[in-house]
């Protein structure tokens, strides 16, 4: 999807990759025969605020993104590597350098902020 700004691709891969908000969308999931399902649907589902560059806690996002961005670009990873392999080593590179649970902690915020109100 098209962005207005690389700092609104930033807040938007940071909230998307959390684990957050993985968390969250697993509890609205249909469940099948063979487990969750329709976790695109249910993504979205989530109260995710449209970007506000002006927003202190959307920019503290996009600037974890931007550095998470760095770390992953320093995994290296073999000619040929199947995705999910991949995949794992920049998830633990991430953990490690302390950037996911910072995007975690940022997104949890965020979402808590905007929850709808019962």
């Amino acid at each position: 999807m098209a962005v207005n700004s690389v700092g609104e691709g930033r807040y938007l891969l940071a909230v998307l990759n959390s684990e957050t908000a993985r968390q969250k969308a697993e509890g609205l999931q249909a469940r099948g025969q063979w487990g969750a399902r329709h976790f695109d649907k249910v993504m979205l589902s989530l109260p995710i605020p449209h970007f506000d560059g002006s927003n202190k806690l959307h920019k503290e996002l996009a600037k974890a993104a931007a550095h998470a961005e760095k770390v992953a670009a320093a995994v290296e990873l073999s000619e040929g590597i199947h995705f999910v392999k991949a995949r794992q080593r920049i998830r633990a590179a991430l953990r490690e350098d302390g950037v996911a649970e910072k995007m975690d902690k940022l997104v949890a915020e965020l979402l808590k902020a905007h929850a709808p109100t019962q």
